[in-house]
């Protein structure tokens, strides 16, 4: 159609620009002085589904109608945190297990059962995908998938986890955990847990033995300390580097630790092996879900010295030189600003003020109540603070959406609907006798995703995740010295690759009814997943309600009036549409795909 291939080219030239603006790094105090929200008693208090939608966007995986209405209903942001910090944690493991069972995944071709496997990526997929879309926790789902990013493991080909899944899983469940507790918790067990000791080779890790050529492995070490906590330079409280004054610019930044700083936290991580296996015995039959457990005659028992010149002591136990590491490193005056930046930027802004990243961090160094590291009242600081919750932001506030999390915000706005089905994944014929169970079924695999837009749950091509904080992309948004992580994946074949799947979900897998129960139980018929555009469809019969009702769900009531014109003017077409029944859903249709394809979905404000 000729005004929707005009509008893609048209829209697609200023991408880079508008993902993250001009360099201004001020909000307007006037323009701040008209927030919208009113704050009384310490609360803010929403009562529009504008805000609502926006404040849901950074903190779940996508607004829906259902959950802009209910944070309405709570009144406050701050009652709907209360509330989301009290939820039990959803966990994937229970789930994917009996997930596997039912999918065959859990046998091999002769029957016998395995402990793990790599076919448990697909229980793992549609569990991780289900929970997102439908677990009450949004808040702790969405920040443990924020540190799934940070604190890296993949089962990417070639990287070493690709066959065990239910360790992946398990992992991302330790994730699930701490998302809201204490960042001290969750780095002691990132640390030991099976998953991270084979991905960064911690596991097994025993002291020096010059006679068998054998020195302290330096991987884990060098990245906990570079990637999951304090960074390779001083920090400010605010996230800017300290200079050291060598130079009338005020100098150079100053390292944190050191090559020997990294050799003696090697030492640390000595001397742990898998829970349920001798040291010598085959790694690959290890209950990979359990934590790593101690083994004296492996571990390094010299002096080490750590950061800030800290002496772990001569003669400890692993686990006592593990403790004394890890509150050194969470003790270290950068884990806040590092930390709290990054966090912000994963739900927030690409590019948040030094004024921003101190008052998050300051949380993170003390809760009000004493406590350090407490990441709910993290979590609740950058989603409350006011560079967050302004009204009027700067042009180089916000982020390009994640392509992962574009297709869950889609996916929960318009009610991705499973298929039903029984056995194997493409073995129809492999029943397990388990029964039926929902089923994400489409013409490509969710394990396919990955390859399609560049990023799937625990997919990374590295330790350095899908893309670093620091990356800045060549032309308008480099020369303005800002950052914008999320380009580093956006390249020829993932910007095609998005688009075409976004394309295939919204125009080819969505219908104006529900699937009921007797299609997908229908016999011989491949059912595919669809989206339910039944409120769609029937507001098509009025383009501005229509309109409005997407401006809320996807654009958090921002649709600029250029947008609203081009697309109303599309739909109002004549001769595009058939007259039947069937042009509400295709209306709906090509609205949802022109808006969640524009600049001004695509950079979340």
């Amino acid at each position: 159609m000729p005004k929707k291939a005009a509008i893609a080219l048209m829209l697609f030239i200023p991408w880079l620009i508008s993902a993250c603006g001009g360099n201004t790094n001020e909000t307007d105090p006037v323009q701040e002085s008209n927030n919208r929200l009113e704050v009384l008693a310490n609360n803010h208090i929403v009562t529009n589904k504008k805000d609502a939608a926006a404040f849901l966007t950074r903190a779940t995986f996508g607004p829906t109608t259902e959950s802009i209405n209910q944070l309405i209903k709570d009144k406050s942001y701050e009652n709907w945190l209360a509330n989301q910090l009290t939820l039990t944690p959803s966990f994937h493991l229970p789930k994917v297990i009996q997930r596997a069972t039912k999918m065959c995944a859990n046998l091999d071709d002769d029957g016998t059962k395995l402990k793990d496997s790599w076919e448990f990526v697909y229980p793992r997929l549609q569990i991780w995908w289900e929970t997102a879309l439908h677990a009450p926790d949004q808040l702790r789902q969405r920040m443990a998938f924020a540190l799934s990013e940070i604190m890296v493991i993949s089962d990417s080909d070639g990287l070493g986890l690709s066959d065990y899944q239910k360790a992946v899983t398990s992992y991302y469940d330790v994730l699930v955990k701490h998302s809201l507790g204490n960042y001290r918790d969750l780095l002691e067990e990132v640390t030991l847990h099976p998953a991270m000791g084979d991905f960064l080779s911690m596991s097994r890790n025993q002291k020096a033995n010059k006679k068998e050529n054998i020195r302290p492995d330096e991987n884990y070490a060098r990245e906990i300390l570079q990637l999951f906590s304090i960074g390779v330079h001083q920090l400010n409280i605010d996230g800017t580097e300290k200079l050291d004054g060598s130079t009338s610019k005020g100098g150079n930044p100053i390292p944190t630790y050191d090559q020997q700083t990294i050799e003696a936290f090697a030492k640390v991580f000595t001397g742990w092996n898998y829970a349920d296996l001798k040291w010598q015995q085959y790694a690959g039959n290890a209950d990979k879900t359990r934590p790593l457990v101690a083994v004296e005659k492996y571990h390094d028992t010299s002096t080490k010295t750590l950061l800030n010149g800290a002496k772990s002591p001569a003669g400890q136990t692993a686990k006592a030189d593990l403790k004394f590491a890890l509150d050194n490193i969470f003790n270290h005056p950068n884990v806040a600003p590092f930390i709290s930046k990054l966090l912000i930027q994963r739900l927030v802004t690409s590019n948040p003020s030094p004024d921003y990243v101190r008052r998050v961090a300051e949380v993170f160094d003390n809760n009000g109540s004493g406590v350090r590291g407490d990441l709910g009242s993290v979590a609740s600081a950058i989603l409350l603070d006011k560079d967050a919750l302004a009204a009027y932001k700067p042009a180089n506030f916000g982020k390009l959406r994640e392509p992962l999390l574009r297709i869950s915000h889609l996916w929960r706005a318009f009610k991705m609907q499973p298929t039903l089905k029984e056995g194997h994944r493409w073995k129809p014929e492999k029943t397990c006798g388990q029964g039926t169970y929902p089923y994400y079924s489409f013409w490509t695999s969710m394990n396919d995703f990955k390859n399609k837009i560049g990023q799937g749950p625990l997919q990374a091509k590295s330790v350095f995740s899908f893309f670093t904080s620091g990356f800045s992309p060549a032309g308008a948004i480099n020369n303005a010295g800002l950052t914008a992580p999320e380009f580093q994946i956006i390249n020829e074949n993932t910007s095609v690759g998005a688009s075409n799947l976004t394309h295939t979900l919204i125009t080819r897998l969505s219908d104006s009814k529900a699937m009921t129960a007797a299609l997908l139980n229908e016999k011989g018929k491949k059912q595919r997943s669809q989206l339910n555009l039944s409120i769609e469809a029937k507001l098509a019969k009025n383009t501005d309600e229509l309109l409005e009702h997407l401006n809320i769900v996807l654009l958090n009531g921002e649709m600029s009036q250029p947008l609203k014109q081009i697309v109303s003017e599309h739909l109002n077409e004549e001769g595009i549409f058939h007259k039947d029944e069937r042009q509400g859903l295709e209306k709906a249709r090509e609205a949802i795909l022109l808006i969640s394809s524009s600049p001004e979905y695509l950079n979340q404000k």
